[in-house]
């Protein structure tokens, strides 16, 4: 939507991906790490490092034991990559899993 030049007032776009975000809350995301995670929650300071619980390697097929991240805290160390379509790894209900932070 940035890039649609000309098409969105840009104080109202700003605001909008602001409540928004750009990895809404409740969405699948895989990082830099192999890893996926719900995104539980925004960081104020930068839209790009949301709140991420951690729960499967992709590398090894394995589900790992939950872990809250905030990848705005570990230096650059990991990062979103992407957003994941949950049917394609089977998760069924991502509401459940960030609900509970």
């Amino acid at each position: 939507m940035t890039q649609w030049t000309g098409h969105f007032d840009a104080h109202i776009l700003n605001a909008f991906i602001k409540c928004i975000g750009i990895y809404p809350i409740g969405s699948l995301v895989k990082l830099k790490s192999g890893r996926l995670a719900v995104v539980i929650d925004q960081c104020p300071t930068s839209l790009l490092t949301p709140v991420v619980k951690v729960f499967f390697s992709t590398k090894s097929n394995m589900h790992l034991e939950p872990e809250i991240v905030h990848l705005s805290k570990i230096g650059g160390h990991d990062e979103v990559i992407g957003h994941e379509d949950p049917r394609v790894w089977g998760v069924h209900d991502l509401h459940t899993m960030w609900a509970n932070g």
